[in-house]
Formats: C-alpha cells, sequence, structure tokens
C-alpha cells in the first residue's frame, strides 16, 4: 500500500448548537499528489434526514448539498489536473501544488477541514493507507454513510470472498462479479460480495454469497444462518432478490454443529436459492458461468 489517503466524514447539522447531525457523505484527499475525491448521498435520499430532524424545511438541506457537490466538484477539478487515472491516484504523480493554494499556504486537507458556519460540516476525520484512492473512498462511504461492517468483521467470510474471487479470476469471470454495496431499497438494503449487475439494472442477475457456518457452537450457527434467511426473505419482500442467488457455505465438522448447518442450508433452499459446499469449485463455477451477449454492458 503505497498512498496516504487522509479522509473526512461530511456531516450535516441544521442546529449547530444541540451538536445532532447526520452524515451524509466523505471527502478524501490522498496526501502526495493531493488527489482530491468525494462522494455525497443523493439530495432525495431525506428519509433520515426527516427522522432525525422532524421539524426541518428540507429545501434547506437539498439546496445545500447540490451547492455542496459543486462547490467540491470545482475544486477537485482544479486540484486535480496532473492525475491521469482517478483509480491510481497519486500513483507516479510527482507532488502538486494546488493552484488555488497561495505559497506557504496550510495543505489542502486541513484548508479544507477547517471549522466555519455551514450545516455542511467535515466531522470525523483519519487517515488510511491504500492501493486505490477512489477503492478506498467507496470504503469510506460505505462505513460512514451506509453503516457497513458496524458488527464485527467475520474474516472467515472475508477469506472465503478473496478465494471464491480467485477462482472467478482463474476462469475469466472476475470480470463480471463485482461488489454490490446496496442490494435492495433505501429502507432496506444489503451488500453482497460477488454480483453480476447488467448496466441500467440495480437488482443483480445472478449473486454468489459466501457463508461461514464453521463455528464453534450450534446457537452461533443458528444466529449466523438465520441473519442471512432473515435478510433473503425480506429482500423478495421488497422485490430486490437476486434472480439467481448461489450461498457457497463453509460447513462445521462437529455432528451437532453440522446438523445446525444442515437446518439452516435446507431454510434457505426453501426460500428458492441455491445452497453449495464452497469447497464444491465446479457447482460454484456451473452457477457463475454466463452466456455473454456481445452487446451487454456491465454496471460499473
Amino acid at each position: 500500500m503505497n498512498l496516504v489517503v487522509n479522509y473526512a466524514a461530511i456531516g450535516f447539522r441544521p442546529y449547530w448548537e444541540t451538536g445532532e447531525f447526520i452524515n451524509v457523505g466523505v471527502m478524501a484527499v490522498e496526501a502526495k499528489s493531493r488527489y482530491l475525491a468525494y462522494k455525497l448521498i443523493s439530495p432525495q435520499r431525506t428519509k433520515r434526514i426527516t427522522a432525525c430532524f422532524p421539524e426541518l424545511d428540507l429545501a434547506i438541506f437539498r439546496n445545500g448539498i447540490r451547492r455542496l457537490d459543486s462547490e467540491l466538484s470545482a475544486l477537485a477539478i482544479e486540484t486535480n489536473l496532473w492525475a491521469d487515472d482517478a483509480k491510481q491516484a497519486g500513483k507516479n504523480h510527482p507532488e502538486q501544488g494546488d493552484l488555488f493554494i497561495q505559497e506557504g499556504d496550510i495543505d489542502l486537507f486541513k484548508k479544507l477541514t477547517m471549522p466555519h458556519a455551514s450545516p455542511f460540516y467535515y466531522a470525523s476525520r483519519g487517515t488510511r493507507l491504500t492501493n486505490n484512492a477512489e477503492e478506498c473512498l467507496e470504503e469510506l462511504y460505505r462505513r460512514y454513510v451506509e453503516h457497513w461492517n458496524l458488527t464485527p468483521v467475520d474474516h472467515e467470510e472475508k477469506k472465503l470472498t478473496r478465494d471464491l474471487k480467485r477462482l472467478l479470476h482463474a476462469h475469466r469471470l472476475d470480470r463480471l462479479y463485482k461488489e454490490a454495496p446496496w442490494v435492495g431499497t433505501e429502507a432496506y438494503h444489503v451488500g453482497i460480495p460477488l454480483a453480476f449487475t447488467m448496466k441500467g439494472e440495480d437488482i443483480p442477475r445472478k449473486a454468489i454469497k459466501p457463508l461461514n457456518l464453521s463455528r464453534p457452537t450450534p446457537t452461533r450457527i443458528y444466529t449466523h444462518g438465520d441473519e442471512w434467511m432473515a435478510k433473503v426473505r425480506r429482500l423478495k419482500r421488497v422485490k430486490c432478490l437476486p434472480k439467481e442467488f448461489l450461498f457457497a457455505v463453509k460447513m462445521p465438522e462437529e455432528k451437532d454443529s453440522q446438523r445446525a448447518a444442515d437446518e439452516i442450508c435446507g431454510g434457505l433452499r426453501q426460500l428458492g436459492v441455491e445452497v453449495v459446499d464452497v469447497r464444491d469449485e465446479e457447482a460454484i463455477l456451473k452457477f457463475a458461468k454466463i452466456e455473454e451477449d456481445p452487446d451487454f454492458e456491465l454496471k460499473s
């Protein structure tokens, strides 16, 4: 990891004196190249705003976030003149001085995140090492705005996901399957690590989710399995379940735990999704293969 990214969550705080705020975006600056990237929620996504500030005139939020978007967009265009490739921002680029900052002025990130009188302000700040500034921004947005990964990370499922990605890569399927961080509606959505989604569509046509049921006790197996059964039911209810959905399951070795895992797998199948052992590469590849149409475009 050769890039240092300074980032700040962008909060909306309409009543300064109360201290209450909602994260509505993220801004990041790569330290060496000073490449600036940001992501804001849509002005139309106001349910969270209304829930927290029911008496607020929504025009204050909508007009304000549009204005902030315009300001950051203009700033990014000016400061990113030397960044040839957004996905590799900061890599192989000389350190640049921003055209709008006078000699001896404070650096870009500090200047941007200085306190100022506005309903929008820079809240949580931090620094990350990364190989890709754009991907880092997406991860930060999911964490601070979409509230991903607020529960403890399942490192085994992350490993299973990496193994599945390597399998797909070995059979030239990796370009078809990308992470889908938002499957569902604004009211209810889940993230799926491997999904085939056509351009212009929001619901994946195919999705693969590794599921770690190799846990210390049957109770933990039921708890984790029931969580994903509930997610499948809810996605069906809001008509956002992927057309084809495969769970690649790591099974436990102990007999008592196996019975619990079998029950979870049976429950998932009853909901209309496919379940295979994560070691069954042939079954996973058979599911993952797609008859390509030369005219189709993947969702970016």
